[in-house]
This record gives C-alpha cells, sequence and structure tokens, in this order.
C-alpha cells in the first residue's frame, strides 16, 4: 500500500477537515473524536478534538487548506492567533496539531519547533505542523484512511464537481445600498453657485429639460425601479471530473438574519423583458432557502454553467452570514458552505433650512431606508 506524494487535495476545507477527523482518529485510536461546532460558531482555534488512546487529555486539530498551484503557506502571525484562541478550550488542551493542505516549508517548521519547545517550559500544550506531504505519508501509513480517501479520490476524478459564487469565489462582500435623509439647521443661508446663474447655462439647463421632456416618451418605455438594498450573486457549477454529471441540482438556505430572498431587484418596470428559459430557481416560502435546477440536463466533463443572478436583502448593519448548499445529482453528491460579508453603504439625502435663532442650528438624520434607482434599459 502506497500513496502517491501527488495524491490530490480535497477539493474544500469541508473535506479536509472530514479526512483530517478520520485520518487521526485512526491514529490516536479514538472512535470519539469529533468536530467542534458547527460552521459560523466561535471554535477557539480548535475544528476537531478528541482523547487519544491512552491518553487523559484532550488533543485539537486546527485545520488549513491552501491553494496548491499557488503554493501559499501559513504565516507567524497567523498560527499565533489560532494558538491564542486555543489557550480558551475548555477544558485545557495537550496538544494542537495545525493540519495544512500547503507543501512542507523548512522555515516554518523551524518556527514550530522553537515554538513547541516554548510551550511545554511554560507548562502549555503541545503545537505540532503537519504539511501535505506529511499526511499523504500518514495516510499511507493507516489503512482504513486510505482505502476511504484514496478511493474516495478515485472516484471524484470520474465523478467530481466544484460550486462557486459568482466567478470561482467561496466568500464574497456584498454592500447593499441605503439612503440616509439628513437636515442641516443653519443660520448660514446657502446661496446658489454663480456657475448656475450663468444666463447660457440656463439656457442649456432649460434645453435639457425639455429634451428630458419628450424624450421620456421613449425612455418611460424602457425603465424600471430597483431596489439597491438587495445584493446580487449566482451560483457557477463547474464538472471536474470525466463523466458526465445527470439531473443536477443545487439546494440552498442562509444561516443568519436577512430579510428576504428574491430572484429579482426590480419593484417596477414598463419594459418588457424576454429571457430564454435556461433554468429554474425556486425561492421557499421561509425566504431563507431555494433551489437552482438548470434545465439543461447534462453537464459534460470540463463544462461550467452558470446561474442567473439571485438576491439577497440583509440587514442594514455590518456582519457575516453563511450560505450552505447541496449539490445533488445522479451519480453525485456534495456539499458546503459559503461566507457572505456584509457591509451595507450609505447615501446622504441632504437638505438645508436656514433658522434665525443659534439654539436652533442642528443636524438631524432621519432613520435608514432602501434606495429605489431607476435603472434605464436601452434594449
Amino acid at each position: 500500500m502506497q500513496a502517491s506524494q501527488t495524491l490530490r487535495r480535497p477539493s474544500n476545507w469541508q473535506d479536509f477537515e472530514t479526512l483530517c477527523k478520520k485520518l487521526w482518529g485512526e491514529i490516536w485510536n479514538c472512535p470519539d473524536i469529533k468536530k467542534n461546532g458547527r460552521a459560523g460558531q466561535v471554535q477557539n482555534g480548535v475544528d476537531i478534538s478528541g482523547i487519544p488512546s491512552g491518553e487523559t487529555q484532550y488533543f485539537g486539530i486546527q485545520c488549513k487548506g491552501r491553494d496548491e498551484y499557488l503554493h501559499s503557506q501559513l504565516n507567524e502571525s497567523e498560527i499565533e492567533n489560532e494558538i491564542e484562541k486555543a489557550k480558551e478550550f475548555q477544558p485545557p488542551l495537550k496538544k494542537l496539531i495545525f493540519a495544512t493542505t500547503a507543501v512542507k516549508d523548512s522555515k516554518i517548521e523551524a518556527w514550530f519547533r522553537a515554538k513547541n519547545l516554548e510551550h511545554i517550559k511554560s507548562g502549555l500544550f503541545e503545537v505540532q505542523l503537519y504539511a501535505w506531504d506529511d499526511i499523504v505519508d500518514l495516510i499511507d501509513e493507516n489503512k482504513h484512511t486510505y482505502d476511504y480517501y484514496v478511493r474516495s479520490q478515485n472516484y471524484k476524478t470520474m465523478h467530481s464537481v466544484e460550486v462557486y459564487l459568482n466567478e470561482n469565489l467561496h466568500e464574497i462582500t456584498l454592500n447593499p445600498q441605503y439612503k440616509r435623509a439628513v437636515t442641516k439647521y443653519s443660520r448660514k443661508s446657502y446661496e446658489p453657485d454663480p456657475l448656475y446663474t450663468n444666463p447660457l447655462i440656463n439656457l442649456i439647463q432649460q434645453q435639457e429639460r425639455i429634451s428630458k421632456i419628450f424624450g421620456s416618451l421613449h425612455t418611460s418605455m424602457n425603465e424600471r425601479s430597483i431596489n439597491s438594498s438587495y445584493c446580487k450573486f449566482s451560483f457557477k457549477i463547474h464538472n471536474s471530473g470525466s463523466e458526465p454529471i445527470e439531473e443536477y441540482k443545487i439546494l440552498f438556505d442562509v444561516e443568519g438574519e436577512i430579510e428576504d430572498i428574491s430572484t429579482t431587484n426590480v419593484i417596477k418596470s414598463t419594459s418588457i423583458e424576454f429571457f430564454p428559459k435556461v433554468q429554474t430557481i425556486m425561492i421557499n416560502d421561509d425566504k431563507k432557502s431555494g433551489i437552482f435546477k438548470p434545465l439543461l440536463a447534462t453537464l459534460v466533463g470540463d463544462d461550467s454553467i452558470s446561474s442567473k443572478g439571485f438576491f439577497i436583502k440583509p440587514l442594514c448593519k455590518e456582519y457575516e452570514i453563511l450560505l450552505n448548499w447541496k449539490f445533488l445529482s445522479k451519480s453525485l453528491k456534495d456539499q458546503g458552505t459559503f461566507k457572505l460579508r456584509i457591509k451595507p453603504e450609505f447615501h446622504r439625502d441632504l437638505k438645508f433650512i436656514t433658522v434665525d435663532d443659534p439654539s436652533e442650528e442642528r443636524i438631524e438624520s432621519g432613520p435608514n431606508e432602501d434606495l429605489i434607482e431607476t435603472d434605464k434599459n436601452d434594449g
């Protein structure tokens, strides 16, 4: 039994975490090894924990995925941050293992050896690093994990799928747009800019207004109002295997607080839009989940398909939500989680009011409101 040093890495961090759980469960002879919490919860630097056979304290594993083509590495500040979190894990750990899909690096390994001695002298948990090369060796040495993973990877080379947000992303930042009325009460009178009192400028502005009036007879047939507080995203499915994928769909649900999910952000339209029906997008009644099902029944190897845009309306604050997905097909199942970072942007609707009494000078801000904008379709 010999695992190739080019053994394919797991396609996502959930699969890597599952591999580490199975591998160290076998190494530790620990059937009770468990993943720590669920996605989105505070994990105190520990993804997997268990008590190895013959031990009386918990050992922890922190899983770190890295891109095998970019050869990115762990860095010292990232590790220090996870170690500090792990000090809060209860009950206290005896050992913390960093498992990564990155390649071996002598510099970071030397740092780990020094950090490990420092911890031992201070009475803290040991720290160890296992790069992908080390993990491949361990897979080769542990039969049950070898049978599970190598056979699974051979199967996935024939039937394998990659699911992304937008274009090849697993995390995105969404910027919902809001307007906020701001009224400034001041004794200062705000005079028009002299530029706009110029007769020539006024004449040009009048011509523009007349042009807009007559032009509206045409443009009004191609205008629509959109709610820019809804943020757009889409799914992309890529068949990374060699065999066709048939009868496939994606089930998805939002983990976290939102106001709505919709297939459109259009709230009023005077145009007639026609889209060829090549896919079905359905939003469930709970407004937090749905289904993406392309009408294209077969996706051949190395081909991709993207969904139309979905629109999500998050809460008006900075926070993170998770988008869980499950891929189902005739021959393959897969699942994962995307992270959505919400960072609202605000547009001020400024109004000035002149007051006589200095005590009345103030600035008042109204509540945040959805930003409704006019979008002109030129056809």
